[in-house]
């Protein structure tokens, strides 16, 4: 694709941009829609910049496979047809279901029969090229209003205005921001919407199926399938090495998640055998339950400074 005088058209070159992931570019501190371009075409680094000049946070994604294992970071998908190694249908098909991300198709003017397969595929619109920029845009908002997008993209209400302290942790809900010992933590948007729902219940054990509703706005009705239990997984690990412990989330074996806190290093204790050593829960080395028990220190607003408090 090609962007000329606020024009889009398909070119033969077979340059690949870069795949830009969530992970990459760092974690999310604003509202900005964030837009998916599925496309191999030397043209999407003009179409991205063209998206963030009208206020979107665009990236790009240059494979089928790049996009189905990152869609779940993004408010919406511009989806080139012509992919090298998926057709556009087929992965719409594959995005449907396991997500409702809305999905905006490019075709040709004279394409009828590939928009009636994308619309019957479940993509939310389709857009002509060579197309107008300010149509597109125009086409995104609607999109986004239609399917509740812009909604969930907007800063978190009032009603969410407090920032959650675990010890060294703290959880800042309307900055949207994770801080470890002061020390901010580069998160996605989906690792902090997972991190922020384990949190706020920090006794309560989550369910895959629950989470994967709540987080990423999968069907409840559906039977979750092996490709959205991976992104689950995907997600934890992630958090757990950024977080630098894997006690922050607890995996209860065949059930689900719930938060923990790790055993602070120095909290130690005598042994009978008169040496020291880090202390342990009882049951610590068997049920996952009798791991330490998470406590939240304290809820204040986001907007107080002041020292963390410890546990």
């Amino acid at each position: 694709m090609s962007v000329e005088d606020g024009n889009i058209r398909r070119l033969t070159a077979e340059t690949e941009p870069t795949l830009v992931t969530p992970v990459q570019r760092g974690g999310f501190g604003h509202s900005r829609p964030r837009i998916l371009v599925a496309s191999d075409c030397p043209s999407t680094e003009a179409l991205k910049q063209d998206m963030r000049r009208h206020g979107f946070d665009a990236w790009s994604a240059p494979r089928g496979r790049d996009v189905l294992e990152s869609y779940q970071e993004y408010d919406l998908l511009l989806l080139d047809t012509n992919l090298p190694d998926l057709d556009g249908v087929s992965l719409c098909q594959a995005i449907r279901r396991e997500s409702d991300l809305p999905i905006i198709g490019f075709t040709a003017a004279d394409a009828e029969v590939d928009r009636v397969l994308l619309l019957e595929a479940g993509c939310d619109d389709c857009v002509e090229i060579p197309y107008r920029a300010r149509e597109l845009v125009a086409r995104i908002k609607a999109v986004m209003r239609r399917t509740g997008t812009a909604r969930r993209a907007e800063p978190a209400g009032q009603e969410d205005d407090a920032a959650l302290e675990f010890g060294p942790l703290v959880i800042d809900t309307p900055r949207r921001e994770a801080r470890l010992g002061g020390r901010a933590i580069s998160l996605t948007r989906k690792e902090f919407d997972l991190l922020h729902k384990l949190a706020q219940e920090p006794e309560r054990i989550f369910q895959r199926q629950e989470l994967m509703s709540d987080v990423w706005d999968y069907p409840a009705s559906h039977r979750i399938s092996a490709q959205a239990s991976r992104t689950i997984d995907t997600h934890v690990s992630s958090l757990r090495g950024k977080l630098g412990n894997s006690e922050w989330i607890i995996t209860i074996r065949g059930v689900g998640f719930r938060f923990g806190v790790p055993v602070p290093e120095d909290d130690t204790a005598v042994s009978d055998t008169g040496t020291t050593g880090p202390t342990r829960p009882a049951g610590a080395g068997g049920d996952p339950l009798a791991l330490r028990r998470p406590r939240l220190v304290r809820v204040r607003n986001a907007n107080e400074s002041g020292p963390s408090g410890s546990y």
